[in-house]
């Protein structure tokens, strides 16, 4: 079984993590930490039906530590696209641009395609706070990226 969600869910919350983090080996690491607590763990979490929300709620509050832990981050970039791909990115450097809880939300709703009500649970905000970080995310692409 988690096996299973190891290969079911290990891309999703990577992109999650490298987004949040900004560093892929960072990323790497907090999504193997992840799974490592679900072994460690074994039988204390209920993977039963959509795990989603609880492996984005571990996978973020790792994030989080990780960031504590750093408290100057030391690098703004991103990895860069596989391909010199202009658009995607501008796009890439104004998501990272966002503030840190606009990006949180505007990942897990347009990236990872959650719903509010799980995003909400994952973050522990209400649903009115994820809308309205959502939307200001939004704005904000829509103004950096306007020609």
């Amino acid at each position: 079984m988690l096996a299973d969600t190891f290969t079911a869910w290990r891309h999703r919350l990577l992109r999650f993590c490298t987004q949040l983090l900004r560093n892929a080996h960072d990323a790497e690491e907090v999504v193997q930490d992840v799974f490592a607590t679900l072994v460690a763990r074994d039988g204390a979490f209920d993977l039963a039906g959509d795990p989603g929300v609880l492996l984005f709620r571990l996978a973020r509050n790792r994030c989080i530590d990780v960031r504590r832990k750093r408290a100057a981050v030391a690098s703004d970039s991103l990895d860069p696209p596989a391909r010199d791909d202009r658009p995607q990115l501008e796009l890439l450097e104004a998501i990272a641009a966002l503030p840190y809880a606009q990006r949180e939300v505007l990942l897990l709703t347009a990236v990872d395609g959650l719903g509010y009500r799980d995003v909400a649970a994952i973050l522990g905000r209400s649903l009115g706070t994820v809308a309205s970080e959502r939307a200001a995310a939004i704005l904000t692409l829509r103004r950096r990226l306007a020609p």
